[in-house]
């Protein structure tokens, strides 16, 4: 079987991460291959990881002239499936449903319809777009429950909705620098004494900040030995950066901008919470999973399908930054508590999140669409 990936090639972050495992295992078994629009830290990853790519620029958003050599490509490479991923893809992906007789699918990473909300004119312009293409596409796979649920109650055919959930490799040698020379990086020095709690999120307004950081103030101001690191970069940067100056916090709250080495991100950090208003299925947490750290996340998208609440971790409504709060105390002050949740969200996510797992979900897929178009 002959599968083919499109994807922009610019992608960070979970996108990136899910992709290329996902297509290094499929490898393994059939070949998969990726089609990008442009090139980026994901195509040369991509390469390095021995993944085929194939890149036909597109230098302007939804310019169409592209498809005429996917096309041809195609042809000549006489492919199954096309699977799709973004936005950008999917459009491209509408034309080349009608232009060749191969079926389409696309991977729902996100609510669809939150995908630009940092960006008036994004929003305004390229989110209508981007629901009026999944109209047109054949197959889908939702990375939680709640987004093959949100698809079915807009309209979309169960039918044609499968579930894969996202998965890390948890069998494979990690390579980490030490906390203490992690944290000298980004002039931070380490104190044994010291708990440091970790948020790996884009600074975009969906991500939550604003209640990680409404929950570090309260924190400051009662314990004096806890730090906050936020991995991630984004639009927002300079508005947190004016809370944390006016609120004091310059030595309590340290925006990292983009860390590469992530891992060694979370060995460094006692707690990993995520605080967004809205997910999928997030790679931030699986990889703290990783590290065994113990857990707090607000409970949207697939979360809860992750993290069993006081089991592996701690849930909280979305935008609650005293209940958020309220779990982080707790954990500072209980260290066995914080290993045994460590412990037990690693177990768990080990048996059921593995890149194996999601990989082997998609060839069935693969073959369920092969067989109903044959």
């Amino acid at each position: 079987m002959k599968v083919l990936h499109l994807i922009t090639g610019g992608d960070t972050g979970g996108a990136k991460t899910h992709v290329l495992n996902l297509l290094k295992e499929l490898n393994k078994n059939i070949d998969a291959r990726l089609l990008c629009i442009m090139e980026g830290i994901f195509t040369k990853e991509a390469r390095e990881m021995g993944i085929d790519v194939t890149i036909i620029p597109q230098r302007k958003r939804y310019n169409i002239f592209v498809i005429k050599d996917m096309v041809n490509i195609i042809k000549k490479e006489n492919y199954d499936i096309i699977h799709c991923h973004g936005a950008r893809a999917n459009f491209l992906g509408i034309f080349l449903k009608y232009r060749l007789d191969i079926p389409i699918v696309t991977t729902i990473h996100s609510d669809y319809r939150l995908d630009f909300a940092d960006n008036k004119y994004k929003h305004l312009f390229y989110t209508p777009i981007n629901s009026i293409a999944l109209r047109f596409i054949s197959y889908y796979i939702a990375v939680t429950k709640n987004f093959k649920k949100m698809l079915i109650d807009r309209g979309f055919k169960a039918k044609d909705i499968f579930e894969v959930y996202n998965g890390i490799y948890f069998n494979k040698d990690i390579k980490t620098k030490d906390k203490e020379k992690f944290l000298k990086k980004y002039g931070i020095k380490y104190d044994e004494d010291i708990t440091y709690i970790g948020d790996v999120s884009r600074l975009h307004p969906v991500k939550g900040i604003d209640v990680f950081l409404k929950g570090a103030k309260e924190i400051a101001k009662k314990y004096s030995n806890v730090k906050f690191l936020i991995a991630g970069e984004g639009t927002e940067r300079k508005q947190y950066e004016e809370f944390i100056k006016k609120e004091n916090l310059s030595d309590v709250v340290y925006l990292l901008g983009h860390v590469d080495d992530i891992y060694s991100f979370y060995k460094a950090i006692d707690i990993n919470v995520l605080s967004s208003y809205s997910e999928s299925f997030p790679y931030a947490l699986l990889e703290g999973a990783r590290q065994k750290k113990p857990t707090i996340s607000s409970q949207v998208g697939g979360i809860s399908e992750m993290i069993i609440h006081k089991e592996c971790g701690y849930l909280f409504q979305a935008g609650d930054h005293k209940e958020m709060v309220k779990y982080i105390e707790t954990l500072i002050k209980d260290e066995d508590l914080r290993i045994k949740l460590g412990n037990n969200f690693y177990k768990r996510a080990k048996e059921k999140f593995s890149v194996e797992a999601m990989a082997q979900k998609h060839l069935d897929i693969y073959e369920i669409i092969k067989e109903e178009r044959s």
